[in-house]
C-alpha cells in the first residue's frame, strides 16, 4: 500500500511541478512584456502627463518672483488658461501671455513646456522696479487641446531673459520680459 501511495503522491508532484514551472514561465513572460511596455510609454509617450501643481508663488524678492512666474506661466500654456498664473505678474503681462495661449488655441494646441535650467546673471533694484537678467534652459513640445496627444517633436532652446519687475503691496509681480533666443525656436 505505502508504494501505491508513494507513487500516486510522486505522479500528483510531479504533474504539480510541471503546471507551477509553466506557471512560473507565463508570469515571468507576462512580467517582461508589461515592464518593456512600460518603459515604451514613457520613451514615447502619446501625450502629455497629468499637470503638476507648482508650488505657492513667492514673490519675496524679485529673483523667486521671476521664477513663480515662470512656474505658473508654465501651468497656464499647459492647461490654456491664464488666469492661473495672473497672481505672478501685472495686468500689461497678462495680456501678453494670455495672447499666447489664445494664438495657441486657435491653432488647435496647446505647450509643454519644462525650465532645465535658470541662472540668475545679474540683479538690479531701485525703489519699487527691479530688473532680473538671466540665462533660461527649456525643454517643449506642443500636444492637440482636442486629443492630447503631442503634434510636435520634443524641442530644447536656450534664452537670454529680462525681467522686469514692479513691487506690489510685499511682493514682486513681472510686469515685462525680453527673452533672446540662442538656439533657434520651433
Amino acid at each position: 500500500m505505502r508504494s501505491t501511495t508513494t507513487r500516486a503522491c510522486r505522479g500528483a508532484f510531479g504533474r504539480s511541478r510541471g503546471v507551477a514551472a509553466v506557471l512560473v514561465a507565463v508570469l515571468l513572460l507576462a512580467g517582461g512584456a508589461a515592464h518593456l511596455a512600460g518603459c515604451e510609454a514613457r520613451v514615447e509617450a502619446a501625450g502629455p502627463a497629468e499637470p503638476v501643481m507648482p508650488p505657492e508663488p513667492d514673490l519675496s524678492t524679485p529673483e523667486n518672483a521671476a521664477r513663480s512666474y515662470l512656474d505658473w506661466v508654465s501651468l497656464s500654456y499647459r492647461l490654456a488658461d491664464s488666469e492661473l498664473s495672473t497672481r505672478t505678474m501685472t495686468p500689461e503681462e497678462g495680456v501678453r501671455v494670455d495672447s499666447y495661449i489664445e494664438l495657441n488655441r486657435q491653432k488647435g494646441r496647446a505647450i509643454e513646456q519644462r525650465l532645465e535650467g535658470f541662472e540668475v546673471r545679474s540683479l538690479s533694484e531701485e525703489g519699487t522696479s527691479a530688473v532680473v537678467a538671466a540665462a533660461e534652459e527649456w525643454r517643449y513640445r506642443y500636444f492637440s487641446i482636442d486629443t492630447l496627444r503631442y503634434v510636435s517633436s520634443e524641442h530644447t532652446v536656450s534664452y537670454e531673459t529680462t525681467y522686469t519687475l514692479t513691487r506690489v503691496g510685499e511682493g514682486w509681480l513681472v510686469d515685462k520680459v525680453e527673452a533672446e533666443p540662442l538656439t533657434p525656436v520651433e
